[in-house]
């Protein structure tokens, strides 16, 4: 029995690793960029910030990817609110229509991973904890 579940636990852990070393390459680091502009595009497109930064482009903590400064960042948002601001036009009453035509449920950025080998350690453990449950029970029978 012992040796049923140290097999059990041996292989949950196997499996977690493989899982953690397979996603790693979708991460993204501040040399993957060829340039500062693109660092920042990648930032911005993705909604990332300081408390919102899952590949660790924010070493420092200043809300900013990769050591690019407030005025390179800024003058990066700015020049695409104003691309934006010439795409909508404007009804009778003054508001923009591009909010009605935004599409609902439109693709999130690419920060989530469905985990195979975290289920699969999760039930084996279920399964585990099942057996010894149901080995006890029978044995006090």
């Amino acid at each position: 029995m012992k040796r049923l579940f140290a097999g059990m636990m041996a292989l949950g852990f196997l499996l977690a690793g493989q899982s953690a070393y397979v996603f790693a390459e979708d991460d993204r680091n501040c040399g993957d960029f060829s340039n500062k502009e693109e660092v920042i595009a990648f930032w911005y497109e993705n909604g990332y910030n300081a408390d919102n930064d899952p590949h660790d482009l924010d070493r420092d903590n200043d809300g900013l990817p990769c050591e690019t400064s407030k005025g390179e960042y800024d003058a990066y948002v700015a020049s695409r609110e104003d691309k934006d601001d010439g795409a909508g036009s404007t009804d009778s009453q003054g508001g923009s229509d591009s909010e009605e035509n935004q599409t609902e449920g439109e693709a999130l950025p690419d920060t989530a991973t469905d985990n195979i080998g975290m289920m699969t350690l999760g039930a084996a453990l279920a399964a585990a904890g099942g057996i010894i449950a149901l080995r006890k029970t029978k044995s006090k029978a």
